[in-house]
Formats: structure tokens, C-alpha cells, sequence
């Protein structure tokens, strides 16, 4: 999950120039350093606040519920993970990326008044690898289902891409100070969680400095469709295969628990 900062391209004074016509703060020194240092800061805050340490406490309930649907174990890990920040060179080449993509969606990326922080899902954000695919349907559920009692505002949405990411993010929202220039401000930052099987998180782990450095290279699918060389159509490919595994893997299981005497 580790940012690839070295590999972002320097900012773009295009959409920095648009983004500063909404909030001159973010062409303010050391704006983007301090807006890093923020979400370190709540990446702490949210790996032991209300919402994270809610979940925790009711995982051994989430797991014996899973266990006793499927016969497996729910996690590969015995606690969930702790959250961790987006690097300012991420969240720059992000909105780059927005930017050239969306410009709609790009005008709305930060509000005119308020915390100067922009608009993105995952300014702090965790993983969650899961034994089984069928798990992460279990596991986004029952976060989305906490988070709404909690009244966290929560959205869920399943990730199919044809660049072979498949996973299932719950994002929640949460009210936090950020501190720049001397002054505190509350903010509503929406969080990511990211749940994938245990098989998918190798891979996404593997090939992300590939993933990153095709968004730089841009292009269109067809340009590493049918290039069988192209780091892209090993990664992208292969991400389609362990989905596929693991599919296949879930009606293994299944198959053996009902041959059970």
C-alpha cells in the first residue's frame, strides 16, 4: 500500500492554478508538506478511534458468524490493519490525474470555505485481506452495516477493473482538526477501507509499481492488450486469473464441506 512518490510527475500548473482559484491556501508554502503531515496524523487518530476499535472488538463475533456459514476463517491476520496516510506527491498526481479525466468532477474536488482539504476518498485509507473471496462480501457488508449505525455516512462499492483490480471498498466519513498555519480547522474527511482476498492483495502488492507507472505512461487498454511482453498484460492479466482462482477456489471449498460425513 506503500505510495510511489518517486514516480509521480511534478505538478502541473494547470490544474494547480484552478484549484488555487477556488483555495489559494493550497499554493500557500508548505501547504501540501502540512496537508501530508495531516494525514499522517489522522491515519493515528482513526487506527485507534471509535469507528476502528468498534470493528476490532466485534471481529471475533464477524469471524465465529463466517465460520460457522462457510467453515473458514475469515481473516489472515488476527487484528485489522491500522490505517495509513496518502503521501502529498500521491495526492498531487492524483488530482492530475482528476483533473485530466474529469474536469466536472474536478471543479467540485475541494470546497470554497472550510478546511482547504481537498475531496478524496482516500487521503487516509487501510487494507483488509480476507482468506476467501466470498469473505470480502461478508466482511464489506458488516462494516457498512457498523458504520451506518454509527451514523459514519458509509458507501460501499465493488471494484472490477479492466486493469485486473478487484476488491470492495467501504469508505466512512469522520470530523477531524486540520492543523495548518497555526490554526485548527474541522474537517469531514472520507476514509477508505479496502477489502480484497488474500490471493488479490499479493498481487496487488506485487505489481503495483507497474500499475503506477502505466498511469503515467497512459494509453489506451489495446496499446498492452495484445503486447504478451508488456509488463502491463503480465500484472493486469494475471489479476484476472487470481480472480478467477479464487471463484474457483470458494466452489472447492464448498464442494468439500458438503462431502463431509
Amino acid at each position: 500500500m506503500a505510495d510511489s512518490s518517486d514516480r509521480v510527475r511534478p505538478i502541473d500548473e494547470k490544474w494547480l492554478k484552478e484549484l488555487s482559484s477556488v483555495r489559494t491556501e493550497v499554493s500557500s508554502p508548505g501547504y501540501w508538506t502540512t496537508l501530508e503531515e495531516n494525514c499522517a496524523f489522522w491515519s493515528k487518530e482513526l487506527s485507534g478511534g471509535r469507528f476502528w476499535s468498534r470493528a476490532n472488538e466485534k471481529l471475533d463475533q464477524w469471524r465465529t458468524e463466517y465460520h460457522s456459514q462457510t467453515g473458514s476463517a475469515l481473516l489472515t491476520n488476527v487484528t485489522l490493519p491500522e490505517f495509513v496516510p496518502k503521501s502529498h506527491a500521491s495526492v498531487q498526481d492524483k488530482l492530475r490525474r482528476l483533473h485530466a479525466r474529469d474536469h466536472d468532477k474536478f471543479s467540485k474536488i475541494i470546497a470554497p470555505d472550510g478546511a482547504p482539504v481537498p475531496r478524496l476518498p482516500d487521503l487516509v485509507r487501510t487494507r483488509v485481506a480476507c482468506r476467501y473471496i466470498d469473505g470480502v462480501e461478508f466482511l464489506a457488508g458488516k462494516l457498512q452495516e457498523l458504520a451506518a449505525e454509527m451514523k459514519m455516512s458509509p458507501s460501499r462499492s465493488r471494484k472490477g477493473s479492466i486493469e485486473g483490480y478487484f476488491a470492495q471498498h467501504v469508505d466512512f466519513k469522520e470530523t477531524l482538526l486540520f492543523r495548518f498555519g497555526g490554526q485548527n480547522q474541522t474537517a469531514e474527511i472520507t476514509c477508505e477501507v479496502q477489502i480484497a482476498s488474500e490471493m488479490a492483495t499479493r498481487m496487488w502488492d506485487a505489481s503495483h509499481p507497474f500499475y503506477e507507472a502505466a498511469r503515467v505512461e497512459e494509453g489506451q487498454p489495446q496499446d498492452w492488450q495484445w503486447k504478451a511482453g508488456d509488463k502491463r498484460f503480465i500484472a493486469n492479466e494475471l489479476g484476472h486469473m487470481i480472480h478467477l482462482a479464487d471463484g474457483l477456489l470458494v466452489q472447492l471449498r464448498n464442494l468439500a464441506e458438503k462431502g463431509k460425513p
